[in-house]
């Protein structure tokens, strides 16, 4: 079970007091009635509106993203929607942040949202209790997920942090990352890191290959969620994948591998009906079609797959 990311809020990090958060209407109550009052689809910050603080002011954003009335509705409607707004950037569409390093306060996140695209001022993006969150852990070599959910990922440094699943998209919460600070690739980095393992779990969440990940990267990801050498499988809201994890780390789609073997002609390849097929454990007889039937939901016993002999 994942709590509810209102449970998990962190409130103290949210920056804004009390007296802030009147300020910060009042700033907006400006913000809204100077665009009806200049029949202007652009955001200024009035001479009024200067009084306030640079956070409380923020949603009059950074100039060159020439944001509008409308782009800040959805902003508006939740300001006091801390889960509304959570939700939006970490499991909306085409979610995206642009700020000046400089003045990163300026920036926003930006989605789309029923068809119209929203910002929200990055001071305004509600931070996650990542302490409160479940860990992402498989059992008995299965990783089940929660669609749509928040989990905790642990750094090799120690760090704790916010992670999402969405529809098989496994890694750390937009809301968190595209506001974390930069860094590059030399060195023990948090970032890539975890973006290894986003993409690893990600990779195998979705079905796809991982062609091309350093072995022992992979291994070391997986046994870092509970998933160690044999059959695996993952479901993260895109289906149940299974696969074979080798000692080496290497990953056999069990999916793709069991598909080929029921989709070929054995009789056309030179076996007879009847030929005996071991695959990872179960027999298998060619049928009159020369075809085998093997089912993924079976308990396989073994790793290998015995073809028999043929005469050539």
């Amino acid at each position: 079970m994942v709590r509810n990311v209102a449970d998990v809020y962190q409130s103290e990090q949210y920056r804004l007091a009390t007296q802030n958060t009147k300020n910060a209407k009042g700033a907006l109550n400006i913000l809204s009635n100077s665009v009806r009052t200049r029949g202007t689809d652009s955001v200024h910050i009035s001479d009024t509106a200067h009084k306030f603080s640079k956070q409380s002011i923020a949603a009059l954003i950074d100039k060159s993203a020439n944001t509008s009335a409308q782009e800040l509705s959805f902003y508006f409607s939740n300001y006091n929607n801390m889960e509304a707004i959570l939700y939006a950037i970490n499991f909306g569409e085409n979610v995206s942040c642009g700020y000046n390093p400089d003045f990163k306060e300026y920036g926003v996140i930006s989605f789309d949202y029923h068809g119209n695209r929203q910002v929200v001022p990055n001071y305004a993006v509600p931070k996650i209790n990542s302490a409160l969150l479940y860990g992402i852990c498989a059992k008995n070599n299965s990783l089940v997920l929660s669609n749509q959910s928040y989990y905790s990922w642990t750094t090799s440094s120690g760090g704790r942090y916010a992670w999402t699943v969405n529809n098989g998209r496994i890694g750390w919460a937009a809301s968190e990352s595209l506001l974390a600070e930069n860094t590059n690739q030399k060195g023990t980095n948090y970032k890539w890191e975890m973006r290894k393992a986003s993409n690893i779990l990600t990779a195998l969440a979705q079905g796809k290959s991982l062609y091309g990940y350093d072995k022992k990267d992979v291994l070391s990801v997986c046994e870092k969620v509970g998933l160690t050498p044999g059959f695996i499988s993952v479901d993260a809201g895109a289906g149940t994948h299974h696969y074979i994890l080798r000692e080496n780390g290497k990953v056999v789609n069990v999916d793709k591998k069991i598909e080929q073997l029921n989709q070929i002609n054995w009789l056309e390849a030179g076996y007879q009906e009847g030929d005996i097929f071991s695959v990872y454990g179960k027999e298998y007889a060619v049928d009159s079609s020369g075809h085998i039937n093997v089912s993924v939901q079976e308990e396989f016993t073994s790793t290998e797959i015995v073809y028999p002999s043929r005469e050539i």
